[in-house]
């Protein structure tokens, strides 16, 4: 496997078809929960076909966050760039926080929380309330993931040496204190999920956008190679096999709670679809879904290229305005939502259309660029 960072010196790297496939299910994943979910979470005609498209997509598309994280890890454990350390967070901010804040500049005048934000009553709430949503919470709450993902980025160094020096300390492999690392992290993930589940932590303080929630899945990528180097091959396929099992089993009894109107009210009303990755079904499943997708990487999986690796390379962009799109292409228009709800297929092209524009946008603007950076005009001044 070839998937390296590229950067001054650094020739662009070969694209890995598997991941750039899972990358672009997972973004088209992220599109659905968003916009398929709001036919479960706000949609007035509960149980109607719309529902329930838009509540199998909100829920199987769960595990993409966590395999977005996951491949986040993985890809910077590849990498190859040999450069400082300067350089290395100098070439994050530009790729991820430049664009993030354009975004959350963007989602805040255009999304109406300009107007809460100006009833606050002092500058200092003012303040608190930007630094916040900017390094935390995200402006738009959709937008969570990418402060997670740069205080992931921040701590990389760290987690990616952590092993080699408890090895000097204790005689283990960097494998093997890897693997105990990992073992902990996860132990930390379950433990944070359940205290959210039970309410003893707030879920959205300690769960969905906390960076120690999610460590074990960056940090199970970032070390995928060493740790899965202590698999034997024959074990990977069994391996996987269970991980999907548990993964469908877990989604099931999922279903099947969730589908119990007397369970979940004849308005859905007591659906706890919001702690979407702190209840346990979820996290087996999520689990579940990274750990068999993960391990596609030992058996060196190929797919060929096509639309969905296509999404895959433009992920950022299409995480970053989705919303965007999707809130002044369909969600303010009544007759659009009631298009979906007569024709639920429709929830599903939207979905797909918006993906796929955004990702032809970007692709189009990442060729302007290089188009005009390969002609720059120099004037030379002649005596």
């Amino acid at each position: 496997m070839t998937v390296a960072a590229t950067g001054p010196g650094h020739p662009a790297a070969p694209r890995n078809a598997y991941i750039d496939v899972l990358r672009g299910w997972s973004i088209f994943g992220v599109v659905c929960v968003h916009f398929a979910g709001s036919f479960v979470t706000t949609d007035i005609h509960a149980w109607s076909p719309s529902f329930y498209l838009g509540l199998a997509l909100n829920q199987f598309f769960g595990f993409a966050v966590p395999l977005f994280v996951f491949l986040s890890g993985l890809l910077a454990g590849l990498s190859k760039n040999t450069g400082s350390l300067t350089e290395y967070y100098q070439g994050r901010f530009r790729r991820i926080a430049v664009p993030y804040f354009i975004a959350s500049v963007a989602a805040f005048f255009l999304l109406n929380h300009y107007a809460a934000w100006q009833q606050l009553p002092t500058i200092a709430e003012k303040l608190t309330w930007l630094a916040h949503r900017l390094l935390f919470s995200g402006v738009e709450p959709t937008l969570y993931f990418i402060p997670l993902i740069l205080q992931l980025y921040l701590l990389q160094p760290l987690l990616k040496a952590l092993p080699g020096w408890l090895q000097q300390a204790m005689p283990l492999s960097p494998g093997g204190w890897a693997a105990v690392l990992a073992t902990l992290l996860l132990i930390l993930h379950l433990t944070l999920g359940w205290l959210c589940d039970r309410g003893t932590l707030n879920y959205y303080v300690w769960g969905r956008p906390n960076v120690l929630f999610w460590t074990f899945y960056f940090f199970a990528g970032l070390h995928f190679r060493e740790i899965t180097g202590l698999i034997p091959r024959r074990a990977a396929p069994w391996l996987a096999l269970l991980a999907f099992l548990a993964a469908f089993g877990a989604m099931a009894w999922n279903a099947r709670h969730l589908l119990d109107r007397t369970v979940m009210g004849d308005h859905f009303q007591f659906n706890r679809l919001d702690f979407a990755y702190a209840r346990p079904e979820m996290l087996i499943y999520d689990l579940g879904m990274v750990g068999g997708l993960g391990l596609g990487l030992i058996f060196g999986w190929s797919i060929r290229p096509g639309l969905i690796s296509f999404l895959g390379r433009f992920t950022l962009e299409i995480y970053l305005w989705h919303i965007l799109v999707l809130y002044f292409g369909v969600w303010r228009y009544a007759d659009a939502l009631q298009s979906c709800r007569a024709q639920p297929e429709l929830i599903v092209l939207i979905c797909l259309g918006a993906t796929v524009l955004l990702a032809v946008a970007a692709d189009r603007w990442q060729r302007l660029r290089a188009y005009v950076r390969s002609h720059r005009v120099v004037i030379v001044k002649t005596a």
